[in-house]
């Protein structure tokens, strides 16, 4: 055991160490990114090569290891946080003379608590990823092996952790009906630091080590895109990488943005297209900010397009904006991009324009504005969506557009969910800004170019619920409960905090879970930007190592 806990000790120290050295550059050039560059605002966009060769340096210590040994089911090799960024899991491997399907469980405080996962297929080599430690303790893990017989082969194993972070963000339960839930972790997206998540009774479960902001969710293919930094001194976020629970990394691109100095070269949001490409919301490194996407290729890393809302909206949207940061030059501030499949078209969160945006992609012709109806040059009133209903009202500064499933069976409506801040940045309803902030489903009929409110959540909770930047809402598709998260809160006026509830979606909105998030440093720009539910596990797993 002493000689698996060395080897896991080796290979999270060399990856750590590993990534220091991939992100290295000289002190001058890190000195030169931090304060910006000397640059004339160029933008490079490339694939991060040396990433992926410390890694696999790390996998071939890792199998140089195992060939030297003998491992079974009893006595597996137990890697430690093999990649050295993510502290709550382990890798076992081994080998059985006989084919298995093997189970994996860690086993939790109390059995609603245990994390199972089957390997799919019958195998004499074994990989098995091993997720959902708790910290600064003695995991008790449990191996199940099953013949193709139906024998059914069991051992247990002991993986120790350490303790979170000083600095890691406090969680208190407040609401969790367990049943009425949608099953999975609760993953904490911040706006800087620890992407983590926990379990319905508010335990860590996962973190990543790595620094992270705004950008965390699962891909089709399973794995993960997660933003962090190349250069951590400089703050930036600026590394886009692709990767699994475990921290094995198989893309990365990084955007360079010279003579910037603002955190998030990559500010807000990352998506996947059909295409498999990534779309990027970035900084072009002009005098204006946070207008601007570009799609990176997969294989490459490199930008094979770009979408800039200066080549869309007239001069005059952007040239006399006088609204919030105009003197920064964010006029547009895209906080959130979201693929519609259903008709090849994108659609854009504007928070300085109070709006929701459809267009194509990628030619950004503009199909509807959802936005308030004051203050728009005369060529884009036609593209402006007709409210329905009494008590409709317009979004103000919000964030996390989403589409959602067919909800009315009608061919030419499309509901769409967001976080609406409800702060009137330029347009919108002046009486009732900063009084509340919601989730709202509207419905739009993009052949009369209507739009109507079937639902909301928020305006109950008034002040204590309101969150005046950042927000998330989304759609739970087991459920079709909704997850809502109000990340800039304040408790009475005082206590910074971020609250993420889950509801159902009828009218009542019953609240079958909530989370309160604080520890929030008083001067840092920290916050719970987005949340997600979703299975530790991904549906299909299968680990494989660079030849």
């Amino acid at each position: 055991m002493l000689k698996k806990i060395i080897i896991g000790v080796l290979i999270g120290a060399l990856i750590t160490g590993g990534i220091i050295l991939i992100l290295n550059l000289s002190e001058q050039q890190t000195a030169e990114q931090a304060s910006g560059g000397a640059g004339d605002g160029e933008r490079t966009v490339e694939g991060d090569n040396e990433l992926m060769e410390e890694q696999n340096h790390a996998e071939s210590l890792i199998q140089t290891t195992y060939s030297e040994g003998e491992y079974d089911l009893e006595e597996p090799l137990v890697v430690d946080d093999p990649y050295g960024v993510a502290p709550l899991t382990a890798l076992a491997i081994f080998d059985t003379d006989e084919s298995q399907e093997i189970t994996v469980t860690v086993e939790g405080e109390s059995e609603e608590q245990n994390i199972s996962k089957k390997i799919e297929g019958f195998n004499n080599e074994h990989k098995i990823p091993i997720l959902g430690l708790y910290p600064d303790q003695e995991n008790t893990v449990v191996l199940e092996g099953e013949t193709e017989d139906g024998e059914i082969i069991e051992s247990n194993i002991s993986i120790n952790t350490d303790p979170l972070p000083d600095d890691f963000l406090e969680n208190e339960v407040i609401e969790a009906q367990q049943e009425k839930m949608e099953k999975g972790l609760t993953f904490i997206i911040p706006s800087g630091g620890y992407a983590y998540g926990i379990d319905s009774m508010g335990d860590v479960r996962w973190y990543s080590s790595l620094p992270n902001s705004h950008v965390f969710q699962r891909l089709e293919n399973d794995k993960l895109v997660f933003l962090t930094q190349k250069v951590e001194q400089s703050n930036q976020y600026n590394l886009i990488l692709e990767m699994d629970m475990l921290g094995q990394v198989s893309f990365g691109s990084y955007i360079d943005v010279t003579n910037f100095d603002s955190w998030g070269v990559v500010h807000h949001d990352v998506i996947e297209l059909p295409n498999d490409n990534f779309l990027a919301t970035d900084h072009d490194g002009s005098g204006y900010i946070e207008d601007d996407m570009v799609e990176i290729d997969r294989q490459s890393g490199e930008m094979v397009d770009e979408l800039n809302m200066r080549d869309i909206f007239p001069e005059q949207v952007y040239e006399d904006y006088d609204g919030a940061s105009a003197e920064e030059g964010d006029w547009f501030h895209q906080n959130a991009v979201w693929y519609d499949d259903t008709g090849d078209d994108i659609l854009v969160s504007s928070r300085h324009q109070d709006a929701i945006i459809d267009m194509s992609y990628p030619e950004g012709e503009i199909d509807w504005i959802l936005a308030a109806h004051e203050g728009w040059p005369e060529e884009l009133e036609d593209k402006l969506l007709e409210p329905q209903g009494e008590d409709f009202k317009f979004p103000g500064g919000p964030h996390a557009i989403m589409t959602l499933p067919d909800q009315d069976e009608q061919e030419n409506t499309m509901d769409v969910l967001l976080f609406d801040n409800n702060i009137a940045v330029i347009r919108g309803d002046e009486e009732t800004s900063e009084e509340y902030s919601r989730a709202v489903q509207y419905r739009i009929n993009t052949e009369e170019m209507t739009v109507e409110e079937v639902w909301s959540y928020g305006e109950e909770r008034g002040k204590d619920f309101f969150s005046n930047i950042v927000g998330d809402a989304d759609y739970l598709q087991e459920t079709g409960n909704r997850l809502i998260t109000s990340g800039h809160a304040f408790e009475d006026g005082d206590e910074l905090h971020s609250r993420i509830l889950e509801t159902t979606d009828d009218q009542e909105a019953e609240v079958v879970y909530e989370l309160k998030v604080t520890g929030f440093k008083e001067g840092e720009s920290r916050q719970v930007y987005r949340s997600e539910r979703m299975p530790l596990y991904p549906e299909n797993w299968e680990i494989e190592w660079s030849e």
